[in-house]
């Protein structure tokens, strides 16, 4: 790798809920991404970064391992990694780093997020002028869409400036070096509610067209009836544009505090010393297909696709380059690349891959297929949310999982560039020809003229499981006492 001896600072920069669709520099020429953009263009910017599962915590739990969610069954809202399992900023800890997280946790058990790093910074911890959702009555027909609007303006409105601050204040005390800042920020996480600005900032008139519903029965029952008790289907086109023009604003707001963060970079003279990489957990329907938030179990590019923006530091030489990279890319290699970039020693089985070499032009080629995976069993009671009372937001989603486990069983994603299989365990199957309908609403699972397609996707699937079914612990145990066994790691 063309660098020095030096270890590279590293900068986490992980907003939630952060669809890859909505970024200017991967194409939307509508939402006001600038710093990312810029970020983009002294570093590499990727268009086809797909997570590998559609939720918080399964999906931090997978990029931050190199692990997907089945090897350990890291798949639920209330599974975190424990103490002998692999984490990406523990291991830099060891390695000598001084590592600063700050903002959500929802990856590690909360007992422990103080001992993964040197300084821990929750949202509980920062000073910052608390903005409650606005009031709206449960009756109200926006009520289960998280939609709240304009919030009252405030020099400090959300965790997420607070949090973004202590970094840049963490950067201001010269820590010592090599360090580590993870932000694992809210925003453009629901509810969605933005103050000025950024609330009047686009045109509701001037926005992309929205996915419309999907044929009925081309896909999962699942959202028919989540659908139906969110009260989406009484909602106008207006009302869903409404919703997109504050999620973009929340988006906007988000870059302008990663803009804040580069800055105090440069101010500081870590600049050239330091990665940067920016990318979300999941994404978000935002509208389309007449929804909005995720699920566990759909697939779309809408919740399966993210950003992903790395800026190397000076030492690693870029090409320049006049568009994203579109070469297919999981959420996992992130943790390959900071591990390379960090040179941390492999002390357990990963199946990340490392984009250094296709970020330098080494390689155009990355990966063929990208899978996401989610749901449970029908037997397994515990993988499921609890569900709460119909006043809580949130109750037509999780009390969905718990009316209709059927339609929460696992089910597991494949995509290549041009097709992608949705394999499920209780219900249709679905198939879509990306390149004749990339929106995803004509399921071809039964439609004779694909049956090659299907079967080698399904039997890739199989491939995947079986190479990545299981890890072997590095560490062996002697069959005796007398034993002497190797090292490994």
């Amino acid at each position: 790798m063309p660098m020095n001896e030096r270890r590279p600072n590293i900068i986490i920069f992980n907003p939630d809920q952060w669809r890859g669709k909505d970024v200017g520099c991967l194409g939307n020429p509508i939402v006001r991404t600038p710093h990312t953009d810029a970020l983009a263009e002294e570093g590499v910017a990727f268009s086809q970064c797909f997570v590998q599962n559609t939720v918080c915590t399964p999906s931090r739990c997978s990029f931050m391992t190199g692990w997907y969610p089945h090897v350990r069954g890291h798949r639920t809202m209330h599974h975190m990694l424990s103490p002998e399992e692999p984490f990406l900023l523990q291991e830099l800890k060891d390695a000598g780093y001084t590592v600063w997280w700050g903002g959500k946790n929802d990856v590690v058990r909360v007992e422990h997020q103080s001992e993964v790093c040197n300084v821990r910074v929750t949202p509980e911890d920062v000073d910052y002028d608390r903005v409650a959702p606005a009031p709206m009555e449960q009756d109200d027909p926006l009520y289960y869409t998280h939609y709240r609007g304009k919030v009252a303006e405030h020099e400090i409105v959300s965790n997420d400036d607070a949090l973004v601050q202590a970094a840049i204040d963490f950067l201001q005390s010269r820590p010592q070096e090599p360090f580590c800042i993870c932000l694992a920020l809210h925003d453009p996480h629901v509810p969605f509610q933005v103050e000025e600005p950024y609330y009047s900032m686009y045109d509701r008139e001037n926005l992309p067209p929205l996915i419309p519903l999907p044929p009925k029965g081309n896909k999962t029952r699942h959202l028919d009836e989540i659908r139906a008790r969110m009260k989406l289907d009484g909602l106008c086109e207006a009302d869903f544009k409404e919703i997109l023009a504050v999620y973009y604003g929340m988006i906007t707001k988000t870059d302008a505090a990663l803009g804040r963060l580069t800055n105090a970079l440069k101010q500081t003279e870590n600049w050239d010393d330091t990665a940067v990489f920016v990318f979300s957990d999941h994404g978000e329907y935002a509208g389309d297909y007449r929804m909005v938030e995720k699920t566990q179990v759909t697939f779309e590019d809408d919740l399966t696709r993210v950003p992903l923006v790395i800026k190397y530091p000076a030492s690693i030489p870029i090409p320049s380059r006049t568009a994203p990279v579109d070469a297919l890319v999981e959420l996992i290699d992130f943790y390959a690349t900071v591990a390379e970039l960090a040179k941390l020693p492999k002390r357990h089985t990963h199946f990340g891959k490392s984009l250094i070499p296709i970020s330098t032009g080494i390689t155009a080629e990355h990966r063929e297929h990208v899978f996401c995976e989610g749901g449970a069993l029908i037997e397994e009671p515990h993988t499921h949310e609890p569900k709460p009372a119909p006043s809580h937001v949130y109750w037509p989603r999780v009390s969905v999982q718990s009316d209709y486990i059927e339609q929460h069983g696992k089910a597991v994603m494949i995509r290549s560039k041009t097709w992608k299989l949705v394999r499920r365990l209780y219900e249709r199957d679905e198939l879509y020809n990306l390149a004749a309908d990339p929106d995803e609403l004509q399921n071809v699972i039964d439609d004779k003229e694909f049956t090659n397609i299907r079967l080698q996707l399904t039997e890739r699937i199989a491939d995947w499981y079986l190479a990545t079914g299981d890890v072997v612990p590095y560490k062996l145990n002697p069959r005796s006492a007398k034993e002497i066994v190797p090292e490994y790691g």
